[in-house]
């Protein structure tokens, strides 16, 4: 357990290099779930996110999917996101499907989650974007209602045409806390690093969320 912990929090910080340019943001999402039975479910997340030294808003994006565990270690999302993005002038209304299949084991207060996403970008003026990501999180349960978590994702872009496709690495970390059954509040620390390009960038990012069922 302690050599996952370290490959989770030490391995992002190979590629922090100081020599990009720093940038800072927020996020703040709004989260609904609904349960259609004991396995299935339909979320909406609905996000505001800032970039600039957060100064400008990046994006607005709402999010419809379709969740479904397959059994107690494996579970499936269908999405749909609708992003308005800020493209210089004016903001530009693109679409982006992804389909997640997440595995899941829990070890006494330690959960250990590893997913694997395929997500495809519809821009009504750019190239389209597809991209595979991989994620590994760890969480631990500090208490009833409180718990911990950090996770490192690597994104692949597929459609690259050079031999090393991995272009952005992101670390995120943050608390949980379950006001109630149906209400749960996280506040993170997220770290996006652009990889293999000629000008990166760096967003450091604090994020707040909301989450109904």
């Amino acid at each position: 357990m302690k050599k996952i912990f370290l490959l989770v929090t030490y391995f992002p910080t190979l590629f922090f290099s100081q020599g990009v340019y720093q940038d800072f943001g927020t996020w703040i999402k709004l989260n609904s779930n609904f349960k259609i039975d004991k396995k299935t479910s339909i979320t909406n997340k609905t996000e505001v996110r800032t970039f600039d030294n957060s100064q400008q808003i990046n994006q607005i994006y709402t999010q419809f999917s379709y969740d479904k565990d397959l059994n107690k270690q494996i579970s499936t999302s269908f999405a749909w996101r609708s992003k308005f993005i800020n493209d210089e002038f004016s903001y530009v209304n693109s679409n982006r499907f992804h389909n997640d299949i997440i595995f899941q084991n829990k070890y006494s207060n330690f959960k250990i989650y590893f997913r694997i996403r395929s997500q495809y970008h519809i821009h009504p003026f750019n190239e389209n974007d597809w991209v595979e990501r991989t994620r590994l999180k760890v969480k631990y349960k500090l208490s009833k209602k409180l718990s911990y978590y950090l996770y490192n994702e690597f994104y692949f872009s597929i459609d690259n045409e050079s031999l090393n496709r991995y272009t952005k690495n992101r670390f995120g970390t943050g608390l949980k806390y379950n006001l109630n059954k149906q209400t749960k509040l996280e506040l993170k620390y997220l770290k996006i690093n652009d990889v293999n390009i000629e000008f990166p960038i760096s967003l450091n990012i604090i994020g707040f969320k909301i989450s109904n069922q």
